[in-house]
């Protein structure tokens, strides 16, 4: 009886260490971060547009995914491709004046090319391209020449948001082709110099971050169809920011780095799946940096470059790419 007793206790005992045990597992495992950061390209691999040469990767261009698991940049006279993010070649020279400040999305099966400023002018042409070589231009648009103009493809439309001309402009517009353009709001509910960045998420559009330098916001917004919009934060965990990476990945929305209106790079990461409840991801193995340019590309998330420094310290952009992906 005695011994019965002592082999119950003994049981007992042992089913507790084994709940405890697995209890620290899962909440271990809990802990763990469910995706990686990984450089696929070290610093020194990267060069701009002026000097770049086969080997290097497109520095200050912009990336677009394609739907066809192509990846292009899109520089200021030069489109690239690659079919890996790491390898690139010269797809086409732009059919147009050397600009700075224009726009590329991915729609309806083609590259397009937006807006800008040239060395004379704020242009508003609008070229599209199914293969990154040959290039149509649509019709003139009703809307004014701009550089910075945002764009997102989004329920079978070209999107575009603000940018600036003379002054920093809050319009919204879309279009389906590219030829026939409708003004959805005439002025935006954000102010003029935050420039927001959009984003399709969840059937529904958001606006955050920015690309002005005199931004003093970090609100959320989102709209369910461009013209009606609410706000869903008016300061977002993150803090105010400009020219950080804003992206949608793994059914959150994403903002990382940038630099702080008082001039200070950043390189942290935060991510959301609702706009307002915002969680900071574990510490960035890249530098601090603002202007890096992120992309959606084969389940994962991309960040090329920036402006900020390298590793050694003496370069004033960074010319490493990096990756984001499931462990």
């Amino acid at each position: 009886m005695r011994w019965a007793a002592h082999r119950s206790e003994r049981n007992v005992r042992g089913a507790i260490v084994f709940a405890i045990a697995a209890g620290i597992a899962c909440q271990s495992a809990a802990q763990q971060p469910s995706h990686q950061w990984a450089q696929v390209v070290p610093p020194g691999r990267g060069a701009f547009e002026d000097v770049w040469q086969p080997g290097r990767w497109p520095m200050g261009a912009q990336p677009v995914a394609a739907s066809s698991g192509q990846l292009w940049m899109v520089g200021i006279n030069t489109v690239w491709e690659s079919p890996d993010a790491i390898h690139w070649k010269i797809a086409s020279r732009l059919p147009t004046p050397t600009r700075l400040g224009s726009h590329s999305v991915f729609h309806a099966g083609r590259l397009w090319v937006i807006g800008g400023q040239t060395a004379e002018t704020f242009v508003s042409d609008v070229w599209s391209s199914t293969d990154g070589q040959h290039w149509v231009r649509s019709s003139a648009p009703p809307w004014a020449g701009r550089r910075n103009p945002a764009l997102v493809s989004f329920q079978g439309w070209i999107w575009l948001f603000g940018g600036e001309n003379t002054a920093q402009l809050t319009d919204v517009w879309r279009s389906r082709n590219g030829d026939h353009w409708e003004q959805v709001l005439a002025t935006g509910p954000w102010a003029p110099e935050s420039q927001p960045i959009p984003v399709a998420f969840r059937d529904s559009l958001w606006a955050l971050g920015g690309t002005s330098w005199s931004a003093r916001e970090a609100a959320v917004w989102v709209s369910a169809d461009g013209a009606h919009w609410q706000r869903v934060i008016a300061r977002a965990s993150w803090g105010p920011r400009v020219f950080a990476g804003v992206v949608a990945f793994d059914d959150k929305i994403w903002i990382l780095g940038g630099v702080h209106p008082n001039g200070e790079r950043l390189n942290d990461i935060w991510h959301s799946r609702d706009g307002r409840e915002w969680r900071q991801a574990a510490t960035a193995p890249w530098t601090r940096r603002a202007g890096n340019r992120t992309a959606v590309f084969r389940d994962a998330l991309w960040l090329f470059g920036g402006k900020g420094k390298e590793e050694d310290g003496r370069s004033g952009y960074a010319s490493d790419i990096w990756r984001l992906s499931h462990r």
